[in-house]
């Protein structure tokens, strides 16, 4: 497996475990298969860093902690929409950034700007994209991708544009509401994953080269060409 692929993999699988429980994905969170590849895509990216993680998931999913999905989905709306009173803060950058609850939980226009210059077409209304945290990772996992796939400049225009969504759209906000994760006392998954969600956004910043600085870099200024812009049109998302 290419490095590229392994961090998509461990994007797209956190992005499932950060979406509402509902049957069929609490079958497929339940059955584990998913641990497997998890475990080869972090193995891969880290040697055995992140291997206490992965067992404390192997404990929840197949030991006594495992959780019927009632009582994930129950979880779930605790932890990240907006109860009331609020558990936690919900998982969405607005509320943590702009001191405030997101604006009909719709990503925000530079976001937005980042979809579409990094070649991705959007399904259906644009304004409906979620501020919520699972977007933004499975975006992560669809650039990373894409950049297995891709060679030369188009690679390179590729790491800058995760470079830069990492850097503007999770770093700020996304280990601090996994540190709060990490303290609730219900059930262990998701505690579990705010604990390895943080770590790995941490292997990324450190793998991607994030500046100290957290620069504010514009989609403009890694998308600058034009030939560089229409390279991945015939993406969707």
């Amino acid at each position: 497996m290419e490095r590229s692929m392994a961090r998509s993999n461990t994007y797209h699988i956190l992005t499932h475990c950060f979406t509402y429980p509902e049957e069929g994905l609490y079958s497929w969170l339940a059955e584990g298969e998913w641990l497997a590849d998890l475990r080869d895509s972090l193995n891969l990216l880290a040697d055995d860093n992140f291997d206490g993680h992965l067992r404390a998931f192997e404990e929840v999913i197949d030991g006594k902690q495992r959780a019927i999905q009632p009582e994930m989905a129950r979880e779930y709306t605790r932890y990240f929409t907006v109860a009331s009173p609020p558990v936690i803060d919900p998982p969405c950058r607005s509320i943590y950034l702009e001191k405030g609850k997101p604006v009909s939980g719709k990503a925000n226009t530079g976001e937005m700007r980042f979809f579409q210059e990094a070649g991705f077409t959007l399904r259906g209304d644009q304004g409906s994209l979620s501020d919520h945290i699972a977007p933004k990772l499975e975006f992560m996992g669809l650039l990373a991708e894409r950049e297995s796939r891709a060679s030369g400049g188009e690679k390179i225009r590729l790491e800058e544009v995760q470079l830069a969504f990492l850097s503007r759209f999770i770093i700020p906000w996304v280990p601090v509401f996994c540190e709060k994760v990490t303290k609730q006392k219900g059930l262990p998954f998701y505690r579990v994953l705010g604990e390895l969600t943080r770590e790995f956004i941490s292997y990324e910043e450190n793998y991607l080269g994030v500046p100290d600085e957290k620069e504010q870099t514009s989609p403009g200024e890694v998308c600058a060409s034009g030939d560089q812009k229409n390279a991945g049109r015939n993406g969707a998302w």
